[in-house]
C-alpha cells in the first residue's frame, strides 16, 4: 500500500497550460525568415535611421545581443513547425504509435510552439515599435511563467522520450521505416527526428545564456540591468526547477527498480518515496574475526546510502540483494581507525549502527574515505585520540578475541 501511494502520488502540480491551436499562421511583421539579416544592423530600418550615427559602441553590441534572442527564436519556431507538421502529426506515424506511446514522444511538443509562436511575435512586434532601441527582457519576464508550464514537464519527460525513441527504433521496423522517410523530407535539411526533439532542451538553455550576454552589456544601476537580471534570475529558477524534477523522477525510476531487486530479512522498510534519493552505493567487506586465519570470518557485504536510511545486504545472483540490517542515517556514527590489525590489510572503518557495530574494510583508501564522508553527513566525522585503546576494547568485546595492534597510521 506504501509503495503504490509512492508511485502514484503525482508530481508538485504546476499550472493549467493554455491550449493554443495548433495550425499557426507565420510569424507577423517582420517575417524573419532564413533570408532575412541576422545582424541588427543590417535590418534596412537600422540601416537608413540617422539615429544609428547617436548610438555608441556599447549600445550597438546591446542591440545586436537583444536582436540574437528575436532571430534565434524565429529558428527555434521554424525547426518547432517543422517537427510538429512533419512528425507529430504524420499520418503514417499516427497509426503505427500507441497513445502512450506518442505521448512519451511528443510530449508538449505542440505546447512547446504555441508558445514559442507567441513570444516570437511580441519580439517582432517589440522590434517594429522601435527598432533602435527595443528591449526584450520585460517581454521574457512576461512569458516566464508560461515557459515553465511547458518546458519543466517537457524536460522531466526527456528519459521517457529516449527510452521510447530508442525502443522503438530497435523493436519497430515499420517505425524506423516511417521516420527514415520522414527525415528525407527536404524540410528537415538532413537533421534527424531526435535534433529535432532535443530543440526545447537547447532553447531555454541558449535563452539564459543570452539574456546573461544582456546583463553584461547592459549599463549599470538602470532600469533596464534591473529587468535583465530579473528576467536571467527567472529563466536560471526554470532551468534548476526542471534539473530537480528531473532527478526526483529518476530516483523514483532507481526506487522502482531496486525495490523489485530486493528480499528482507531483518524487518521490511517502504523503499520507494518521492524524498528519497540515492547517496552512494558499493561493496565493502565486513570483518568478522581479526585473526582472519579462516576466510568465513569475513563476507562482502553491498550498502545502499539513501539521503535518509542505510541498506546492508548479501549479493544474490542475478543482480539481487537480501537486506541483512538497516537504519536511519540520524543514527549511524562512523569511526575513521588509523591503525593495522594482525594480518589486516588497512583501509578500516568501523559503523556504528543502532543494534550493532561493522568493521569494515574498502578496496582503496580513497574509496573508505568517500564513505567516511557521504556515512558522517549531517554528523560530523567521529575521530577518537585514543584510538587504540578504544578500538581495541570493542573489537575484543565484540569478537573476543586477542587483537595485537601493530603500529599506528597517522
Amino acid at each position: 500500500v506504501v509503495q503504490n501511494r509512492e508511485i502514484l502520488l503525482p508530481l508538485p502540480p504546476l499550472p493549467q497550460v493554455l491550449q493554443y491551436p495548433h495550425t499557426l499562421p507565420p510569424s507577423p511583421r517582420l517575417s524573419i525568415s532564413p533570408s532575412s539579416p541576422t545582424l541588427w544592423q543590417d535590418l534596412p530600418g537600422v540601416r537608413s535611421s540617422l539615429e544609428l550615427e547617436e548610438l555608441t559602441e556599447d549600445e550597438r553590441r546591446l542591440q545586436e545581443v537583444r536582436f540574437e534572442v528575436v532571430t534565434s527564436e524565429a529558428s527555434c519556431c521554424r525547426s518547432l513547425d517543422i517537427v510538429v507538421e512533419n512528425f507529430v502529426m504524420s499520418k503514417q506515424l499516427n497509426v503505427i504509435l500507441s497513445s502512450q506511446d506518442k505521448n512519451w514522444l511528443f510530449s508538449r511538443l505542440n505546447d512547446v510552439r504555441a508558445i514559442s509562436h507567441s513570444f516570437l511575435s511580441q519580439l517582432e512586434e517589440a522590434v517594429e515599435k522601435d527598432i533602435m532601441r527595443f528591449t526584450i527582457c520585460d517581454i521574457i519576464i512576461k512569458h516566464c511563467p508560461r515557459f515553465r508550464n511547458v518546458y519543466v514537464p517537457y524536460l522531466t519527460n526527456q528519459s521517457y522520450q529516449d527510452k521510447t525513441y530508442q525502443r522503438l527504433m530497435d523493436e519497430s521496423h515499420e517505425f524506423r521505416r516511417v521516420v527514415e522517410k520522414l527525415e528525407r523530407n527536404p524540410v528537415c535539411q538532413r537533421l534527424p527526428l531526435r535534433s529535432f526533439l532535443i530543440l526545447p532542451f537547447q532553447r531555454i538553455t541558449r535563452l539564459k545564456l543570452l539574456v546573461q550576454n544582456i546583463v553584461k552589456r547592459t549599463a549599470p544601476k538602470t532600469k533596464d540591468e534591473a529587468q535583465a537580471i530579473k528576467a536571467m534570475k527567472l529563466l536560471e529558477k526554470m532551468i534548476q526547477d526542471g534539473n530537480e524534477s528531473i532527478s526526483q523522477m529518476k530516483n523514483i525510476e532507481s526506487l522502482v527498480t531496486l525495490n523489485a531487486k530486493v528480499d528482507f530479512e531483518c524487518r521490511t522498510l517502504p523503499l520507494i518515496s518521492q524524498s528519497r534519493r540515492l547517496v552512494r552505493e558499493g561493496p565493502v567487506t565486513e570483518l568478522r574475526d581479526f585473526s582472519l586465519k579462516d576466510r568465513e570470518e569475513e563476507r562482502n557485504v553491498y550498502m545502499h546510502l539513501f539521503n535518509d536510511y542505510l541498506l546492508v545486504s548479501l549479493r544474490k545472483e542475478g543482480g539481487r540483494f537480501t537486506v541483512i540490517d538497516h537504519a536511519p542515517v540520524s543514527e549511524l556514527r562512523v569511526e575513521n581507525c588509523r591503525f593495522k590489525l594482525h594480518s589486516l590489510q588497512k583501509n578500516l572503518f568501523h559503523l556504528h549502527m543502532p543494534q550493532k557495530a561493522l568493521l569494515l574494510r574498502t578496496d582503496t583508501q580513497a574509496n573508505k574515505l568517500r564513505w567516511i564522508s557521504a556515512l558522517s553527513r549531517p554528523y560530523p566525522e567521529i575521530d577518537f585520540s585514543a584510538v587504540q585503546g578504544m578500538c581495541a576494547s570493542c573489537f575484543k568485546r565484540n569478537c573476543n578475541v586477542k587483537v595485537n595492534i601493530l603500529m599506528l597510521v597517522i
